[in-house]
């Protein structure tokens, strides 16, 4: 008997989470918007970037090979070897692949929630259980003895981002380290690290706990959310498993001149970091004088709790649309809607931010 063509395709593809990127084609149709809403750096690549990049096209007839001399500069970085690292296309990559490296049909993925919107979906697309345990109410901090309490025999996965996304929280050192101790598989996501040059990595879990990966990307702080690069840190055997579910040539010979160009180039992502780091210090306190409740700006993001005003998060972010500024929808937290999240752009972009906030929440 002919089938349709859904009954060919495996059932959990329908029924997962989708992360859509919609608003990506309507920020592109609406280049006089702001783009404050998807943790995008307003500063673009150097020309010492773009340079790499056009002279690594003159081999771009040929197939990548293991960039061992980018893979040791990174492994360097975290006091590590090159065989601890693996290099992607984005962090996106590695989410993808954590999921199909680890869980099988039935197996539990445990995460908090809200939380980066990519996870739930990828892990459902494996036919996995995704367990989101909610923040604490009070601080929006992990909580950390639920979600150990939620550990049991069908767990083969754990997600700690930090500074996690969208609450800006970082988790204690002492508390990660209970996580560590599962002996559960964890992924530690600095996404955002570099954003806090007074904050170590936590690349050294991987010599004690050879269960434990890091993901880290270069679409934050180092500016390449469209050049697609990023690197998973782990023991070897942990690197051997992510090398071995990579797709080969996951990496283009033009990514891996860029961040090797970047790497030589420390002031650029300095330069970068400061311009951000800057404007969330004025946007916190703008935001806190209008009686609002922004997060601690960890990243290069900011949760901001504008619950009391009465206002949904459906009605802050379309006033934003409506001044040409995009912003970031947040879902309900503990039942709460008035959340959102801010980007900073550039210098003009943000005081387009500040004109709106102003005028909409007095």
């Amino acid at each position: 008997m002919k089938k349709e063509l859904k009954d060919w395709i495996v059932p959990w593809l329908f029924t997962s989470r989708e992360y859509n990127v919609g608003i990506l084609d309507k920020a592109m149709e609406n280049p006089g918007n702001a783009r404050l809403m998807l943790n995008e750096n307003p500063i673009p690549p150097s020309e010492k970037v773009i340079e790499a990049v056009v002279e690594s096209l003159r081999h771009g007839n040929w197939y990548p090979d293991s960039f061992l001399r980018l893979r040791t500069k990174i492994g360097e970085m975290y006091g590590l070897g090159p065989d601890n690292v693996t290099l992607c296309n984005g962090s996106s990559d590695t989410i993808d692949a954590m999921m199909r490296v680890f869980l099988q049909p039935g197996d539990e993925f445990l995460l908090s929630t809200p939380t980066f919107e990519l996870f739930p979906p990828r892990a459902e697309l494996c036919n996995a259980k995704v367990v989101q345990v909610p923040v604490r109410e009070d601080d929006l901090n992990y909580d950390v003895d639920a979600m150990l309490n939620a550990i049991n025999d069908r767990t083969k996965l754990i997600l700690i981002i930090n500074p996690n996304n969208p609450t800006g929280v970082f988790i204690d050192d002492a508390d990660l380290k209970r996580f560590c101790e599962t002996g559960v598989p964890l992924c530690v996501d600095e996404a955002y690290l570099d954003y806090n040059p007074d904050r170590p990595t936590k690349a050294d879990l991987i010599k004690e706990y050879p269960q434990v990966f890091l993901s880290v990307t270069f679409s934050k702080a180092y500016g390449f959310a469209g050049i697609r690069f990023g690197f998973v840190l782990g023991s070897e055997e942990m690197i051997a498993a992510f090398n071995r579910m990579f797709l080969p040539w996951n990496v283009s010979r033009m990514a891996a001149a860029a961040a090797e160009a970047i790497i030589d180039n420390p002031e650029e992502v300095k330069a970068k970091v400061e311009h951000n780091n800057k404007w969330m210090a004025i946007f916190s306190e703008e935001l806190k004088n209008l009686g609002l409740k922004p997060f601690p700006a960890h990243g290069n993001y900011m949760l901001i709790d504008g619950t009391m005003t009465g206002k949904t998060t459906e009605e802050i972010v379309q006033a934003g649309l409506d001044n040409n500024i995009f912003l970031k929808k947040i879902g309900e937290i503990h039942g709460k809607s008035g959340y959102f999240r801010v980007t900073p752009g550039t210098d003009e972009e943000n005081e387009r931010f500040l004109s709106f906030i102003k005028s909409y929440f007095r």
